[in-house]
């Protein structure tokens, strides 16, 4: 884009001082008022009805603005600042007929709202009698200089507290944030109005490194405190979620228990965000049936998939793994199938061809899931799967780890195979490896008779592999080995296959003259993610 003119630049500027200047104005105006006026004295009653101090009114700089129409706009004009700036600033309105101008907050305690080096930006208004037809709180709208998302109420007041100790509460309310200022917990801000942004997030990051997100315990609640905590994980900060006592909320508790209370209430009550959502999860009883108890686990492991830190998200899994009693390697490898999947919803397009061979993530494996028939499918497996299969029958549980650590459960063809690998993992769950049920049909009559097939002496992996540079020794010279060799090849059979289509989807755009350069680009991740395998870097 071509650089703006000065004049251009002059004049934005000049633009934006002079809304600054009638905010400035109103601020000041809106104080006073408070402070002096005859008229504010159900104002002032208010806040001393709420314990908030003289001092604490001072620090925020609230105020009250008069039961008129025009009560701001006549002290403005007073003052040489035209009705186009007050508009501007979100100060005046138009009327709808006879022309003019009137104002936009009438009989409402103000609370500025100001950026983190102190300039006023915006207000909100509360009201401060009951009327169903008034909303309780009026804003200030988008300006030039105001924009919500983008702002957090209390910050200037609170960001060397928050400095200090590289901690941030957040909660949901004004007087929230005045009433802990009062109190002495100073390091505590508001979302304005709004729910958390990213934008915010990023605020919080230039002073602290953990977020507590203070949320009511009911539905709404809790959407907005995992929303709260991906945002918070995504900006790089360290999320944590604190539930105040059922009718309670930041202002009512400090006033009834006092600064220390509440600080100790949050140190004892906080939680990681990893037990938070299983704890959740666990009061919404999602937790009762397989189906739902996985759904719940990969809710965990995408939330845990937005940090960017890897050492991080390594803790996190490894703490998910401990509560969710789920071995890491399991949640490990599901999270690399939400990657997949998260890589896939960013590339639409005819590339989407090439990726849907790849089936959905499977579900992550229940704790404790028991027998029962698995549906039927006649989809004959590959040589190397059966060889997987043989191998983890035959040796038991530290070979299923070793494979089901590398191998996902999706990469097996769906059908007797895939049934078979779901079911050596239940096993490995409940700590015991039992061939039994393969071979006498509680799985189901193709998992019975692919395991008789493996089980064999007759069967070993096929010397035909070595013509693709894939040397597989016999089962019973190096099982690892053999293992290895399998894993690669099953590998690089399904990203051959993907590789083949991604190609034909290149080939298409290609003679229908469309952008092919996302194809391209796929292509060749693709083809060097098949170096990798043929490597063998997956095994470590």
């Amino acid at each position: 884009a071509p650089e703006p003119e000065p004049e251009a630049e002059d004049s934005a500027a000049g633009e934006q001082e002079s809304i600054f200047h009638a905010l400035r104005f109103a601020a000041r105006f809106f104080h006073e008022r408070l402070a002096r006026g005859d008229d504010a004295d159900h104002a002032r009653r208010y806040l001393q009805d709420r314990g908030l101090e003289t001092g604490t009114v001072k620090k925020f700089g609230v105020g009250y603005a008069p039961d008129a129409w025009d009560g701001l706009l006549e002290a403005a004009r007073a003052a040489r600042i035209t009705e186009e700036n007050l508009e501007k600033a979100g100060l005046i309105l138009p009327r709808r007929e006879g022309g003019g101008w009137y104002d936009r907050y009438r009989n409402r305690l103000i609370f500025p709202i100001l950026s983190h080096v102190g300039k006023v930006l915006g207000f909100g208004g509360r009201i401060l009698v009951d009327d169903p037809n008034q909303p309780k709180y009026v804003n200030s709208p988008e300006t030039p200089v105001y924009h919500k998302s983008r702002v957090l109420y209390g910050l200037y007041q609170a960001k060397q507290a928050i400095r200090g100790r590289e901690e941030a509460v957040l909660v949901e309310g004004y007087t929230d944030v005045m009433a802990l200022h009062q109190a002495g917990v100073e390091h505590v801000v508001a979302s304005s109005g709004t729910a958390l942004t990213s934008d915010q997030v990023r605020l919080i990051g230039r002073y602290a490194r953990r977020v507590l997100l203070l949320y009511d315990a009911d539905d709404a609640g809790a959407r907005a405190a995992a929303r709260g905590i991906e945002l918070c994980l995504e900006g790089g900060l360290v999320p944590y979620v604190v539930a105040l006592p059922s009718g309670e909320d930041p202002d009512s508790f400090v006033r009834a228990h006092g600064g220390e209370a509440f600080e100790q209430y949050l140190a004892e009550r906080r939680q990681e965000f990893v037990e938070y959502l299983h704890d959740r999860a666990r009061a919404e009883g999602t937790l009762d049936a397989p189906e739902s108890r996985a759904a719940a686990q990969h809710a965990v492991v995408r939330t845990i998939g937005r940090i960017p830190d890897p050492l991080l998200r390594e803790s996190y899994l490894q703490q998910a793994a401990s509560i969710m009693d789920v071995p890491d390697m399991f949640l490990r490898r599901a999270l690399k199938q939400e990657d997949r999947r998260s890589r896939r919803e960013r590339r639409p397009g005819p590339a989407d061809r090439a990726a849907s061979r790849e089936p959905a993530a499977a579900p992550l494996p229940a704790s404790g899931a028991g027998g029962g028939q698995v549906a039927e499918s006649r989809v004959e497996p590959l040589p190397e799967e059966k060889t997987l299969l043989r191998l983890m029958l035959e040796n038991g549980s530290e070979m299923v780890a070793y494979v089901l650590s590398r191998t996902s459960l999706d990469e097996f063809t769906e059908g007797a195979a895939r049934d078979a690998a779901t079911r050596l993992v239940e096993l490995y769950q409940e700590g015991r490896l039992d061939t039994r049920p393969f071979l006498d049909g509680t799985y189901g009559s193709d998992v019975q008779a692919l395991a008789s097939e493996v089980m064999t002496d007759a069967f070993e992996p096929s010397r035909n592999w070595s013509r693709r540079s894939i040397n597989v020794p016999q089962l019973n010279d190096d099982p690892h080995a053999a293992a290895a060799s399998a894993m690669t090849l099953l590998k690089l059979d399904r990203l051959d296959a993907m590789i083949a289509d991604v190609r034909r989807a290149l080939f298409v755009a290609e003679q229908e003259g469309g952008d092919v350069r996302g194809l391209q680009e796929e292509l060749l991740a693709l083809q060097q993610l098949r170096r990798q395998i043929e490597e063998r870097q997956f095994l470590t």
